[in-house]
């Protein structure tokens, strides 16, 4: 509360503040060539404003962090509050983080300046200094030397925006499609504004508003669930430069959700990922040279799914903190202060994904995913394997021993792959109460190996597997019930 007096009172002491122009509206609309001009001549905001084009992709550049971290570094060291803001923004994410400290340093640097330069930029009406506290009051690093308040942040997100700052734009977007409400108000749900504000910043081709409006179509969260729509729009986000979405279209073409696994697609997307999380990156590569050559049908791969608005924050959060190695580039500035102590949680920005966002499983060849006609998108399942004419007899063995048996069938191995046979087999062990048989059922009826695919029956059997303690059949009926 204090901080938004100290707000009040600045607002009151410069109400007489001429505030015919202001330095971030002209750089807002300015074009590229006239704000590198004036980097050029040593503007240090024009320096500042142009790092955070580089880290948002804005005015048409693609996203490069080390051309960020240039411009950022040059604008601080004239000691410009922008500049320093930059390098706050740049320490929350990767390749340069997360560094809680260097965080803190720089945000609080930036904020508590005692010429309150950032203050008076923002009393002048300039959006970018709008949105930059926005970002210091939604950023848990800052604690405790500041109290974050999303409600807050959400306001001058909106103020930001209405001054036509895009990625500002963009974060009060998801504001809007996910209210925020305190005893005190809040910000009301309104999915048609927030909509309308992503699909502004991809009239001016910001990554960032093509990633989250895919995310949109992609959960059908103000207009209808449209998986292509949602590819087009990852896709223009992941040509420019924007990681998650690089990823997201990377897994789209590896388990073909708009139409036939393109493995080839789906490596060099992952591929142009490696700029920024090249752990990451690297351990999708490997998943999907895995599935040129599948060799174990007992797991699930996973597939792209955009984080659930629901119970969630109303912004996805950064990744939890982590060590950053003596290897890593380190962000300028003076020795960070001491470690302060955090929350359990952490509040959210814009720019990064929930790192633990949760996964969908779901079978290799294609599966079944709904499409935004409720149609299955698939290859049609191939015909049921006939039945042997003669009924198989069930020795009396014990449930292990009827599950190997079920399993030579199902794998082919040593004889004829025999779906029905296996399915048989299966069913016998699992009447003995053989949770790993009842994972195979699962997977015959959710690939329709020998019958029809009928999704309902693999999560009964799924669910009897967990029951038993099955970790697999526990993990595939998760991922079937987030589809379904």
């Amino acid at each position: 509360m204090r901080f938004k007096l100290i707000f009040n009172f600045l607002a009151i002491s410069l109400v007489n503040q001429v505030i015919c122009g202001n330095e971030g509206s002209r750089w807002i609309a300015a074009d590229l060539s006239e704000l590198k001009s004036a980097v050029a001549e040593n503007d240090p905001y024009a320096k500042g404003f142009l790092a955070l084009c580089h880290i948002h992709g804005d005015k048409g550049m693609n996203i490069s962090m080390s051309d960020a971290l240039t411009s950022a570094r040059s604008s601080s060291d004239q000691n410009h509050w922008l500049g320093h803001f930059a390098l706050g923004y740049l320490a929350r994410f990767k390749p340069y983080g997360p560094d809680e400290n260097l965080v803190s340093q720089f945000y609080l640097r930036t904020f508590q300046d005692p010429d309150a330069k950032m203050i008076k930029a923002y009393a002048s009406g300039d959006p970018v200094a709008s949105y930059a506290i926005a970002e210091i009051f939604s950023s848990d690093e800052v604690r405790p030397n500041l109290v974050p308040d999303l409600l807050f942040a959400a306001k001058h997100y909106q103020k930001a925006s209405n001054g036509g700052y895009l990625p500002a734009s963009v974060q009060f977007a998801l504001f809007k499609l996910n209210a925020i409400v305190d005893p005190s108000g809040g910000v009301e749900e309104d999915v048609s504004h927030g909509i309308k504000l992503l699909r502004q910043a991809t009239e001016k081709k910001l990554p960032v508003g093509y990633h989250y409006l895919g995310r949109s179509y992609f959960k059908g969260i103000g207009v209808e669930k449209d998986h292509e729509m949602a590819l087009v729009n990852f896709r223009a986000a992941a040509d420019r430069g924007y990681t998650i979405s690089q990823l997201a279209v990377a897994d789209f073409y590896a388990y073909g959700l708009t139409g036939q696994p393109k493995i080839d697609l789906a490596i060099r997307y992952a591929q142009l990922a490696m700029d920024q999380d090249e752990e990451k990156a690297l351990a999708k590569i490997d998943e999907y040279q895995k599935l040129s050559q599948p060799t174990n049908a007992d797991y699930i791969p996973s597939v792209p799914q955009i984080p659930s608005y629901e119970n969630t924050p109303p912004l996805p959060p950064p990744p939890s903190p982590v060590v950053v190695q003596s290897s890593q580039t380190e962000l300028p500035g003076t020795n960070p202060p001491p470690p302060v102590s955090q929350p359990s949680t952490r509040l959210p920005s814009v720019y990064e994904e929930r790192e633990s966002s949760p996964v969908v499983e779901v079978p290799q060849p294609p599966q079944v995913i709904e499409n935004t006609t409720h149609q299955p998108i698939a290859n049609p399942p191939p015909p049921p394997i006939a039945p042997s004419p003669q009924p198989l007899p069930l020795p009396d063995k014990s449930p292990s021993e009827l599950r190997e048996l079920a399993k030579a069938h199902y794998w082919g191995l040593g004889q004829a792959k025999d779906y029905t046979k296996a399915q048989e087999l299966f069913r016998s062990a699992s009447d003995k109460g053989d949770a790993e048989s009842a994972r195979y059922l699962g997977l015959i009826f959710l690939g329709g190996k020998g019958v029809a695919r009928d999704p309902k029956k693999a999560i009964e059997w799924f669910s009897l597997g967990a029951d038993r303690g099955d970790s697999l059949s526990a993990k595939n009926l998760k991922s079937l019930k987030e589809i379904y």
